[in-house]
């Protein structure tokens, strides 16, 4: 159901330091939002660039100079995010940062496995907290996340796992195909609601006219106790049968991977070029089997990709994994995944034939949104490559929707309640459902529109 856009949102002082990808990201979000964002770095050619395409502050300087980042706002902001390339300079910004600044929230990207999970770093008290982060992780979770519904293009969980929001393209077979969706009984009956429907780029929250094109991609709200294989039949999907899994590329993330898929018992393959990471990953995983070869070959693609459910390109070369997801496909595998984060390739891989790709800078963004708002926000993520928010958020009792029917608030098309949580039981919304305060809502919108669908939900 829909929600009314209204009121003003709550602005924040956000400094951001580093622009790399993952902070260029973030930036350009956030400035959607409507935040006031301080970017620094210290590439004069970069600054000069964020300053004419950006609508924020971008200034140029040592981002290890104290005074510096004193002068530029640091003790006033509510928001630091250290996402510079170096961990350790990261780690240093966060202890200024905590110094300068003790009340503000402190974000910092990290890789090494060390930080992440190190106690003198990550505290919280109650004067304020740190929060670190890794986009590489963060992207490991989301192939996971792929691998535990069948044929979607997108995953994003909320609540451990109780509740998705799934992407799948239509199936020329669909019975939904042609139908308002007012007239389309079949979902709600095993648990699911359309919630978005991509239309050739064009983005569109839908209302009970909408009708499907086969075209059309679709993200559907599903439950832990959806059944997944009568959702692909309404799709006109049909299901992968997991013979095996093929990891190209044998880095951190491969292993990861790998170390969670074979415990499930599915048969996993790693390609890696280097003898030496072979030996490190046959030794850490146990049911794997790492082969050491050149990925790029397209006689290995070929042999490797015929038979298999699922491909996945892990390489550190974007142009590589998408190449390789091509082969794999063309060779026979039934589902091809491409680790990358060029927006130009990530918007040209489905009309290619790429069934999913999996971007850390966008992982990365859909992390730090559930720390920028005041309200009641469980969890946060982007979808679409960024065009949707999805707002996890627990109704308050102040809330101007509290135990009015929801066909009762207006129907504006900037936002949609794509799913209910009552007493950890989830219900897909009908006009007829209300909401009493401690519900949880799952909340569909368009960037820019998150802050005020806190107030909305969250306060008078």
């Amino acid at each position: 159901m829909w929600l009314h856009d209204t009121g003003k949102s709550e602005i924040m002082e956000i400094m951001i330091i580093g622009a790399g990808v993952v902070g260029i990201t973030l930036a350009r979000h956030l400035s959607v939002e409507g935040h006031n964002v301080v970017m620094i770095d210290n590439d004069a050619a970069v600054v000069r660039h964020l300053q004419e395409t950006l609508d924020l502050q971008a200034l140029y300087g040592d981002t290890s100079d104290g005074e510096f980042l004193l002068r530029s706002g640091m003790d006033k902001a509510n928001l630091i995010l250290a996402v510079t390339n170096s961990d350790e300079s990261n780690i240093i910004l966060t202890l200024m940062a905590r110094t300068f600044n003790p009340t503000a929230r402190i974000i910092a990207r990290v890789r090494k496995k060390q930080f992440l999970n190190n106690p003198a770093l990550v505290r919280s008290d109650t004067t304020g907290a740190t929060t670190v982060f890794s986009p590489e992780y963060a992207a490991v979770e989301m192939v996971l996340d792929l691998l535990q519904v069948d044929q979607a293009f997108e995953v994003v969980p909320f609540d451990n796992g109780s509740i998705s929001i799934a992407g799948f393209r239509l199936g020329e077979e669909s019975v939904l195909i042609g139908r308002p969706l007012m007239e389309i009984q079949e979902l709600s009956r095993v648990g699911a609601l359309i919630v978005a429907v991509d239309q050739g780029g064009d983005v569109v929250i839908p209302n009970g006219r909408t009708i499907l094109n086969v075209t059309d991609r679709v993200f559907i709200t599903t439950g832990a106790k959806t059944e997944m294989s009568k959702i692909l039949t309404l799709l006109g999907r049909r299901p992968v049968q997991n013979h095996k899994i093929v990891i190209a590329g044998g880095g951190w993330k491969a292993e990861q991977i790998a170390s969670r898929i074979e415990k499930a018992g599915t048969p996993v393959f790693i390609l890696e070029k280097s003898l030496e990471r072979c030996q490190a990953l046959a030794s850490s995983l146990e049911e794997t089997a790492v082969l050491h070869c050149d990925a790029t070959d397209p006689e290995t693609i070929e042999k490797m990709a015929r038979g298999s459910s699922t491909f996945i390109a892990l390489t550190g070369h974007q142009e590589v994994n998408l190449v390789l997801c091509l082969m794999a496909r063309k060779f026979g595998a039934r589902r091809a995944i491409s680790l990358m984060d060029n927006e130009a390739y990530m918007t040209m891989a489905p009309s290619l034939g790429i069934d999913a790709v999996v971007s850390p800078k966008l992982a990365a963004v859909g992390k730090i949104l559930r720390y920028l708002s005041p309200g009641k926000v469980l969890d946060a993520a982007m979808m679409l490559n960024g065009r949707l928010d999805a707002l996890y958020m627990e109704i308050q009792e102040n809330s101007r929707i509290v135990g009015k029917p929801l066909k009762a608030m207006g129907l504006p098309k900037t936002v949609i309640v794509a799913a209910v949580v009552k007493q950890g039981q989830m219900h897909v919304p009908n006009g007829n459902m209300t909401l009493n305060p401690g519900d949880h809502a799952l909340v569909i919108t368009y960037p820019g529109h998150s802050q005020r669908v806190d107030e909305f939900l969250g306060r008078k």
